[in-house]
């Protein structure tokens, strides 16, 4: 029987189950598709469940570790029973208003507006974990954060009644898989189960992050670029967060990449159309925006569409949208760092061949993408390094930047920052017209 490490992405988008071997190939792979940011807890962790299943079935394997990774932050108050209470959306809209000036990420604000809502229910919490902290709670019965979670949830006011689970490194042991969790997936009980982390945290280890690269971009429905270094960023635009290593990550956090795309391909009828250099401004801002702009009410806009443009011109206006956003934060990153001249890429958004182009001329660098890099191998790289397999993943293709374009792309860049600046300040007032009870 073949043994692998057996690793649970949770993005925004569906669960994926993967098995890799010591080398890093994989042995057995599931996805299953939903809105996972709108399920309650139990319902995403039948999800799980039943990914891991379909994953397993039919193959003779031996799962030597289990690791989880899922979106966040996304808090789940919890009772002193340890059950649920409520769980507050990811990118659940907000009162906040940073009028051009930089603000934290909105988790405090969710909380906030969850308090004064649900009174009765926040009086009754008495723990507070994120969606991979739940989930490896559901396999061991145990209860942990991991660092970098913690780093953000350590930010929050919470009252002294309402605790942080037990904190640990994502790659250390959360407990075994207890006997009723082995049952319902078809695994031996008492697995090891890593603590697990973000998404983009576990995505940044299979990159190489820090030990073998510097510089790493994560394409998935979000994306997530920035560099290794010694010291936080002074940049207010910028975050500097942890990650399983040492130094910083400092960079940006968008709420663009994939889900732009895959809006684009639902609204936009597909055409053969030429661009004829007339291919619209696109502002992908779809769910408000964090780095660098930081406006959660913010709306996706289109600027420049003629009597002529086309549903290919549109369509890859969006695309270039998701590299301007790119190129906005690596150009004010390259202010401290200075320029980045090449990028590790990884993240099911690498797939996409015209995104892939775009970013290199955007950002003026060549990107190398990692093998596999579509096949969300981060939770399992983490199940590897949690039992102390450490794996290096080659890298398997490779996108070098056109200096005309990335030329080019310098004036949009221009324009792209100046018009949302200008229309920064009507964002509640386009929000409130275009809202739910605005038709007239």
């Amino acid at each position: 029987m073949t043994a692998g490490f057996l690793g649970i992405d949770v993005g925004l988008s569906g669960t994926r189950a993967t098995v890799i071997s010591s080398s890093g190939k994989v042995l057995a792979q599931a996805r299953l598709d939903g809105a996972t940011g709108a399920m309650s807890p139990a319902r995403l962790a039948g999800l799980v469940e039943q990914t891991i299943r379909l994953a397993l079935k039919g193959r003779r394997l031996s799962v030597s570790s289990i690791a989880v990774a899922a979106f966040g932050p996304a808090p789940i108050l919890l009772d002193g029973q340890g059950r649920v209470l409520a769980h507050l959306a990811l990118f659940e809209g907000t009162e906040v208003e940073s009028h051009g000036v930089a603000v934290d990420d909105d988790l405090a604000e969710r909380l906030r507006r969850f308090r004064r809502s649900s009174p009765r229910l926040y009086g009754k919490a008495r723990q507070i974990c994120d969606v991979a902290g739940y989930l490896v709670s559901r396999l061991t019965g145990q209860l942990a954060m991991d660092l970098v979670t913690g780093a953000d949830y350590a930010r929050l006011p919470l009252p002294r009644r309402i605790a942080l689970p037990r904190l640990a490194a994502g790659d250390q042991a959360a407990g075994s898989l207890a006997p009723a969790a082995a049952r319902r997936l078809g695994l031996e009980a008492g697995v090891p189960v890593a603590v697990g982390t973000y998404d983009s945290t576990a995505d940044l280890l299979a990159a190489g992050f820090g030990r073998q690269r510097r510089a790493v971009i994560v394409l998935g429905s979000t994306m997530v670029l920035g560099v290794l270094t010694a010291t936080p960023l002074r940049d207010r635009r910028l975050r500097s967060m942890s990650h399983l290593g040492p130094g910083w990550f400092s960079g940006g956090w968008t709420n663009c990449a994939g889900s732009s795309l895959a809006l684009a391909d639902t609204l936009i009828a597909k055409g053969n159309g030429k661009d004829d250099g007339a291919v619209p401004l696109v502002w992908p801002y779809f769910a408000g925006e964090r780095a660098p702009v930081w406006a959660p009410h913010a709306s996706g806009m289109i600027a420049g569409m003629r009597a002529v443009t086309t549903a290919s011109a549109l369509r890859r206006g969006f695309v270039q949208g998701v590299a301007l956003s790119a190129a906005d934060i690596a150009d004010r990153l390259a202010v401290e760092t200075g320029p980045i001249r090449r990028w590790t890429v990884i993240g099911g958004g690498s797939r996409d061949e015209a995104l892939m182009g775009e970013l290199a001329d955007a950002i003026g660098a060549t990107l190398d993408v990692v093998k596999g890099a579509a096949d969300h191998l981060g939770p399992a790289v983490l199940a590897a390094r949690s039992a102390g397999v450490e794996l290096r993943l080659p890298i398997g293709r490779r996108y070098r930047p056109r200096r005309a374009a990335h030329r080019a792309y310098g004036e949009r860049l221009k324009i792209y920052r100046q018009v949302f600046a200008a229309v920064q300040p009507l964002l509640s007032g386009i929000r409130r017209v275009t809202g739910s009870g605005s038709r007239v």
